[in-house]
């Protein structure tokens, strides 16, 4: 279920679900306030089951709020249950007074549901797909299996190089070997292979830290893909992801601060993005009101609660400035958009 919008009157929520449902929009109007159902703000939100309809109920949202009394909302009896004002119209045509047997008016369940324009029923396009989700998981199962979990296996011969070796290298934020010889951990990015920002994500030091990432890249980034589009959550990726590398590799390997704090150029993981898509939906709602997804409670306290432990000595071998480059930049992004129409 999505939530569309906030009223302050239960009688509006209910006349505009009332609505919905003559275009065959499946909406449920509910209280608001505290965790007990007292509604002890008065309010009372929209929410429509149907995904697949959202789109056309935003659009009917906005037309709402701008004429809430226009009669074409007026075609059902929740509302005058629920305390409505101005009685719902229950006649097609009002009688007058001297009228005949003939102008009696006729009731309300033979009323034909008002029928917006055409223009009005078709939807905007809206994306059910999840592409770059799904290729984010491919390529990270394929990447940590040929690298053999980032723990490349030599070969026999003197002189030769794995494939085990060759992805590892490739994929991570610094060819080792350039680091052996020049101490610099930027050394392949000076080179120009930029894509090392991003790559050592698809990196993973065994199965459990590749399933735990990648159930978090599903859950986040698909809500995230389906809502603004594969191109967003892309840039959403890339963005976290590199600032957390960036984080990592620019805090010192050894230094007055804890050992969960010290910094590598040898990180993996896909953590910096999975706190960056946590950061983004996690901190929108506030900022943005009418914002249709909101994490559950109980998961932003499971990663919270783990970020945390991580910064203790328990994590002295998780990239938590990966984790913390992640989120910060991933709530950074959720200051500029894109904003839904309201």
């Amino acid at each position: 279920m999505r939530r569309i919008g906030t009223l302050s009157d239960g009688s509006l929520a209910h006349r505009f679900c009332d609505y919905l449902s003559t275009l065959k929009i499946d909406a449920v109007p509910q209280a608001s306030g505290d965790s007990d159902g007292t509604n002890s703000d008065g309010k009372w939100e929209v929410w429509i089951r149907d995904e697949e309809s959202l789109d056309t109920a935003k659009d009917e949202w906005l037309r709402f709020q701008q004429s809430p009394a226009d009669d074409r909302y007026r075609v059902g009896v929740r509302s005058e249950q629920a305390g409505d004002l101005r009685q719902p119209t229950r006649f097609e045509n009002q009688p007058s007074q001297s009228a005949g047997p003939r102008n009696q008016a006729r009731p309300l369940d033979v009323v034909k549901p008002v029928t917006p324009p055409r223009a009005r029923q078709t939807p905007r396009a809206r994306q059910t797909k999840i592409p770059v989700t799904i290729a984010i998981i491919v390529c990270s199962v394929v990447a940590s299996l040929t690298s053999h979990f980032g723990s490349p296996r030599s070969a026999s011969e003197p002189g030769k190089t794995t494939l085990e070796e060759k992805a590892y290298y490739a994929l991570s934020f610094v060819d080792r070997r350039e680091y052996e010889t020049s101490g610099d951990p930027f050394a392949s990015i000076r080179k120009g292979e930029v894509w090392r920002l991003v790559t050592p994500m698809f990196l993973h030091g065994d199965e459990l830290h590749l399933a735990f990432n990648m159930l978090w890249i599903f859950f986040l980034g698909s809500a995230i893909e389906r809502l603004h589009g594969s191109l967003f959550l892309l840039v959403v990726v890339l963005v976290t992801q590199s600032a957390g590398m960036i984080l990592q590799v620019m805090l010192p390997e050894a230094s007055f601060l804890p050992k969960s704090l010290w910094g590598s150029p040898f990180a993996i993981g896909a953590s910096g993005a999975v706190y960056g898509l946590f950061g983004f939906l996690w901190l929108r709602p506030y900022i943005d009101r009418s914002y249709p997804v909101v994490l559950v409670p109980m998961n932003v306290a499971l990663m919270l609660g783990w970020l945390v432990l991580c910064l203790t000595p328990m994590g002295q071998n998780v990239a938590n400035g990966g984790h913390l480059g992640g989120l910060f930049s991933g709530m950074a992004m959720s200051l500029i958009g894109p904003w839904q129409r309201r």
